[in-house]
């Protein structure tokens, strides 16, 4: 998460759901795990928890995330 200003708490659940998209063993659970994160970013948006840029930061970390693994298990 560099260059994202996050909480500890925050930030161990942001970690954990990239986690979880790069150890996606099929593009099912890569597409799933790339959905939770963007609930977990969206809900972060609507309690208005992080300031407008850090949310679009997050959202195009996790969704470029997702499009890697998707790639690589479409490589596979």
């Amino acid at each position: 998460m560099e260059g994202v200003a996050l909480s500890p708490k925050i930030e161990r659940e942001a970690d954990k759901l990239l986690t979880q998209i790069a150890r996606a063993d099929s593009m099912i659970i890569a597409a799933k795990a790339g959905a939770r994160a963007e609930g977990f970013v969206l809900g972060l948006e609507s309690a208005r928890a992080l300031n407008d840029a850090t949310i679009e930061k997050l959202y195009v970390i996790f969704d470029s995330a997702t499009e890697e693994r998707l790639r690589t298990l479409a490589a596979t």
